[in-house]
């Protein structure tokens, strides 16, 4: 059931509760008030929120990721920034062919494990669109894309190739997503995102 009230619902209702003066009754139609003013900018901190799995033997699947910076209101009501973006991404399992061991076992599959540390800058954008979810009537759509000076280095026992893979996705994959909007004049805001795996701070 939507928790949006149209403004000639609430007004219906409104009408059924004006007592009738002289058997003639008027309800004036106000329109809606439109949505609170946005901030002009927005310090941002997205956090990741992956799933942590270890193995019996101690190899972990996960890590931690933040973009943080300010995103800036342009002429065209978009926002745009460049932020700071930290990663430690932890892999373990079977991909490829170990770097120890790979002649031993004739080229077959075997599990290793890796980390990536990768530290720069990414561009985002951000568009505003409507949600009536929001406390403010509207969310933002980010997309960001790492710059080209931004900086990874992949460690661990896995093959070459797959380091390499992973690395390279890890420099240019653009990724998005969607959060609610402050007002302007309201504080600091944070919440865990529901379809993204991310948690949000925004201010």
């Amino acid at each position: 059931m939507s928790r949006r009230i149209t403004t000639l619902a609430a007004v219906l209702a409104l009408g059924a509760f004006v007592p009738s003066l002289g058997g003639a009754q008027t309800v004036a139609l106000v329109a809606a008030p439109g949505p609170a003013a946005l901030k002009t900018a927005y310090h941002l901190v997205l956090t990741s929120t992956w799933p942590q799995d270890q193995t019996a033997g101690g190899c972990r699947n996960g890590g931690v990721e933040t973009v943080e910076g300010t995103l800036t209101r342009a002429a065209d009501g978009t926002y745009s920034g460049r932020l700071a973006r930290r990663t430690e991404l932890l892999f373990c399992g079977a991909h490829g062919k170990a770097a120890h061991g790979e002649a031993a076992q004739g080229g077959d599959e075997m599990g290793c494990a890796l980390t990536l540390r990768g530290r720069g800058t990414v561009a985002m954008t951000g568009v505003v669109m409507g949600d009536e979810q929001s406390p403010s009537g509207r969310a933002m759509r980010a997309t960001w894309t790492p710059d080209p000076a931004h900086q990874a280095t992949v460690t661990g026992a896995c093959a070459a190739a797959f380091k390499d893979a992973l690395r390279a996705m890890y420099l240019t994959t653009p990724h998005a997503v969607e959060f609610p909007l402050t007002t302007a004049g309201q504080g600091a805001r944070s919440e865990q995102l529901e379809n993204y795996a991310w948690a949000v701070e925004l201010n």
